[in-house]
């Protein structure tokens, strides 16, 4: 197959594509003519579903670690909040385990006693001693502005 008169006439109305452009997109278009589209159309198939499972699996990958991430979060911040409820004295925290009527409120507050009772309570002393001696300061320099 070569260059046909044809090719040359088309290639006149472009600047850059020449007759060989035309001639070779001629005899490409014959060959494909007769190609079926089926083996394409399988191997199409087989990649969009290739696509389509590993998009799937990184989706759901990265949907289920967040998931899990905030999950985890949330019961961080569940047992923290409770924790903190009940070492501030939070009303509903006290009568919910120590102060309750349940079952195990003995066992609880048994637990509380045990392991915040005698260095829990020489901690607290530390605190308001060190408390009170920034107050005598704070109190003392008060006083010596006053002086003058």
């Amino acid at each position: 197959m070569s260059i046909t008169d044809t090719d040359i006439e088309q290639a006149l109305r472009y600047d850059t594509l020449g007759p060989a452009y035309f001639a070779a997109r001629r005899v490409a278009e014959q060959l494909m003519k007769g190609a079926e589209s089926d083996p394409f159309q399988k191997v199409a198939s087989k990649v969009i579903d290739q696509i389509r499972d590993a998009v799937y699996e990184y989706v759901e990958d990265h949907i289920r670690s967040d998931m899990e991430s905030n999950l985890q979060s949330h019961l961080v911040d569940k047992i923290d909040s409770t924790v903190a409820a009940l070492l501030t004295g939070n009303e509903w925290a006290m009568s919910r385990y120590p102060l309750s009527k349940r079952y195990d409120a003995v066992e609880v507050r048994a637990a509380c006693a045990k392991h915040g009772g005698e260095p829990l309570l020489m901690a607290r002393i530390a605190d308001l001693e060190k408390r009170v001696s920034e107050l005598t300061e704070s109190l003392r320099f008060e006083q010596d502005c006053r002086r003058y």
